[in-house]
């Protein structure tokens, strides 16, 4: 146990020297492979994939045990062949970034399946909501509709480390996006803008990231706390919604998917996690679809109903919180208050 402390607070006292030098190599290496052609770089791309497999043990442990949950039916060597092509996926994703200047001249290298449901949606002058998640290579989705001349706003989340949170975002504005931070208290009126200037807001809606509200719908057969931020503004401002997925070709490069979402024109709690349901529903289809394309490592069912019951059981000890709750009549209430 001290050895275990003792490296801990090495950890800890390194941290911001090894994430300056982890940015500064990140960098250096996108320059690097941004000067490659595009053949070799992919192909480096699936390399450092197959290299980071066996090196990375707490990603490879989670995924694994996702997989297992997602598909049971898989035997353990099927799912280790889909998390091993998904970290060569996660190395070729990485590499396309890199090689996004030259990417963006070759209009073949994506293609676009559905975007007249994007023009239709645009010409109404109301702004147009995008529901993704993290599948496939999003960051190109993204610059390659701005490519093409949409106006594209992605809502992203802030990176502690701000070294990374700059190289993110680098590549993004680069790319002729417009970014909104989900953690400003600006952020509703900020959507709300970017769509009265009739642009597309991007949100991504499949990770549970432990801040604000959360509603918990099905996902692979098991409940996921899902933020419901997409729903809710669908639903408050009456935008068009559509779906869009990314996905390799076996032929080489990308299809993009675009599908019209339908709303009913209802309100209310009830609402919000049926749609909030609908658009998680879509998101397992396509990852259905493309396995090895999802990110396996994140811990999207960290948290379920009754474990987070009992956490709030267990932080409730005095009788006076316990009042206040009551008194603003909701256990909603009291989860604000204890959390």
């Amino acid at each position: 146990m001290a050895r275990r402390s003792l490296w801990r607070r090495f950890r800890r006292v390194t941290r911001g020297p090894r994430n300056a030098f982890l940015a500064g190599a990140f960098m250096a290496i996108g320059r690097m492979i941004g000067a490659l052609p595009v053949s070799l770089g992919l192909a480096l791309g699936r390399t450092l994939g197959t290299l980071a497999y066996p090196l990375l043990g707490t990603p490879r442990r989670f995924g694994l045990e996702h997989l297992a949950i997602a598909f049971p039916e898989l035997s353990p060597e099927a799912r280790r062949s889909i998390l091993r092509s998904t970290f060569r996926h996660a190395g070729q994703s990485f590499v396309e970034l890199c090689l996004w200047p030259k990417l963006a001249l070759r209009p073949d290298y994506v293609a676009v399946d559905g975007v007249e449901a994007v023009s239709a949606a645009l010409a109404q002058g109301h702004g147009l909501l995008a529901v993704a998640g993290h599948v496939g290579n999003w960051e190109l989705l993204a610059a390659t509709m701005a490519a093409r001349g949409y106006p594209i706003t992605v809502v992203a989340r802030q990176v502690h480390e701000m070294r990374f949170h700059a190289l993110i975002a680098r590549f993004r504005t680069g790319a002729g996006l417009e970014v909104l931070l989900r953690d400003d208290p600006a952020f509703l009126g900020a959507v709300r803008d970017a769509l009265r200037r009739n642009r597309i807001v991007a949100l991504l809606v499949d990770q549970d990231t432990g801040r604000g509200a959360g509603v918990f719908v099905p996902f692979f057969g098991r409940l996921a706390r899902t933020p419901p931020g997409a729903a809710l503004i669908a639903l408050r401002t009456r935008a068009p919604l559509v779906t869009a997925f990314i996905e390799r070709r076996a032929e080489g490069g990308h299809l993009i998917s675009v599908r019209p979402v339908p709303l009913d024109g209802r309100r209310g709690r009830g609402e919000v996690a049926a749609l909030t349901a609908a658009l998680t529903a879509a998101i397992e289809a396509q990852i259905r679809r493309a396995p090895a394309e999802w990110v396996w490592w994140h811990e999207r069912w960290r948290r379920q109903p009754g474990a987070l019951d009992a956490q709030r059981s267990a932080r409730v000890h005095d009788a006076g919180a316990l009042r206040r709750a009551a008194v603003r009549g909701s256990s909603e209430a009291l989860a604000r208050q204890e959390s």
